[in-house]
């Protein structure tokens, strides 16, 4: 490795990186200032106030990202189960992740900040189903923890998906047809491939709505900041029409980029908590199953590492063209595998190469780009694809950004500091 790792020098060593800026991204970003109240008054409304009754047993989902407030709004609906004399439990909600077994899911929930003292209730992890019935040839798995229970309430955040394209996408359809499938119904989901994997949903969920024990639905929508910007329960008889009608509601504040021809972006953290594919395609523009947001056109992307609360489930590791060994080192293959069997995005779980440190992978990606200038690269740098207000440009871009009043600078160019290990930041900081 010393001699293979000395080669690297001699190619790697004299390629100038430009110099870098930080600049805030100004984004519309209406929030929710009170959560609680939001969720209380939408609860005392008549079609919610009887769906629980005193001595029931009552799930609330929560599944794999980390979604701002949810732990807050879980202990909100906990907190109103107990005030109708009904027991509140947490039912993890998160297909094949965390390994596909009970102790990895509420491993998971246990990194996102979810425990009995923060929700105010039990966890029930387990992963066994019981068939609901058969639509369009799909067996229709669902929880057996969710069915022991009385009334299950489906709370998920509604956003675009990092790979389905449709009326329904990421949100409470598939957080019951994956989610409360468990490992079994998420399998069945994507058994014709990612392409076809919303239609499976589309199918799927609607049996759950009909014949299980889900009493509402609670949609998280959020701004362009990661921030809470409504809760909307719904009625599980109408989750099939208002579900769309918020999607399509929510693609307005999406994070993004405002620079769209990029050299090289350099993201800071991929993960599991970030994003179902590790890194938001809707940001990157890359996508398991091809081209998500077209607008994006991105020469090379450089990933430096991986946030702790994804336990080493690195898919999505495929769209990207670098990374470090410290993130390879960090992979958890058999997590990462069996999401990518599952879903059948193997390719998102492909090894892209990697350096000994995070210098030597953005100087390999600045070669690659094959433009004979590295200090004029287009570069962008993000801490990752959730938060997206303040970002790093390049010199380069200095023009385009004094172009755009959405853009503005908030310091002078200046010059990288590596350490001694050649590496921007330390494993102990955190992503997300």
């Amino acid at each position: 490795m010393a001699g293979e790792k000395n080669s690297l020098n001699r190619i790697l060593d004299g390629i100038e990186l430009p110099d870098f800026v930080p600049v805030h991204q100004d984004f519309e970003a209406p929030h929710l200032t009170d959560i609680a109240g939001r969720i209380g008054e939408q609860l005392a409304a008549g079609e919610f106030a009887e769906t629980v009754q005193p001595g029931q047993r009552i799930g609330i989902t929560v599944g794999s990202r980390g979604i701002a407030n949810m732990p807050q709004i879980v202990r909100v609906l906990a907190d109103w189960v107990k005030s109708r004399a009904a027991t509140p439990v947490v039912i993890p909600a998160m297909g094949s992740h965390g390994g596909a077994t009970a102790a990895g899911q509420r491993e998971m929930l246990t990194g996102m900040g979810f425990t009995p003292e923060t929700t105010g209730c039990e966890i029930v992890s387990g992963m066994a189903v019981t068939e609901l019935g058969v639509v369009d040839g799909l067996r229709v798995w669902y929880s057996s923890d969710a069915l022991a229970c009385d009334g299950v309430i489906l709370a998920n955040r509604v956003k675009a998906h990092t790979d389905i394209i449709g009326d329904i996408e990421s949100g409470l359809f598939k957080m019951a047809a994956i989610g409360l499938g468990k490992h079994q119904g998420a399998l069945q989901a994507h058994s014709q491939g990612l392409a076809r994997t919303g239609e499976m949903i589309e199918a799927i969920a609607p049996v759950m709505f009909h014949k299980a024990n889900i009493i509402f639905g609670c949609a998280v929508l959020e701004n362009a900041l990661d921030e809470t910007r409504d809760v909307v329960l719904i009625p599980t008889g109408r989750i099939e029409q208002i579900e769309p009608q918020l999607l399509a509601a929510s693609r307005a504040h999406l994070p993004r980029l405002l620079i769209t021809e990029i050299d090289v972006l350099i993201v800071d953290w991929m993960g599991k908590n970030i994003s179902g594919a590790g890194m938001d395609p809707n940001v990157i523009g890359r996508s398991v199953v091809g081209v998500k947001n077209p607008q994006m056109h991105i020469n090379q992307i450089v990933v430096l590492d991986i946030t702790p609360q994804s336990h080493g489930n690195a898919t999505g590791i495929g769209l990207a063209d670098v990374t470090t060994r410290r993130l390879v080192d960090q992979i958890d293959f058999t997590a990462m595998f069996t999401n990518g069997i599952t879903s059948n995005g193997m390719r998102g779980g492909r090894l892209a190469p990697f350096m000994p440190n995070q210098k030597m992978a953005i100087q390999c990606a600045a070669r690659l780009t094959l433009k004979p200038d590295h200090r004029a690269l287009r570069m962008v740098r993000i801490t990752n694809t959730l938060d997206l207000a303040e970002i790093e440009v390049s010199s380069a871009l200095l023009p385009e950004v004094a172009d755009n009043p959405a853009m503005r600078l908030l310091g002078t160019p200046a010059q990288w500091h590596f350490d001694a290990n050649g590496d921007l930041f330390a494993p102990t900081e955190t992503g997300h």
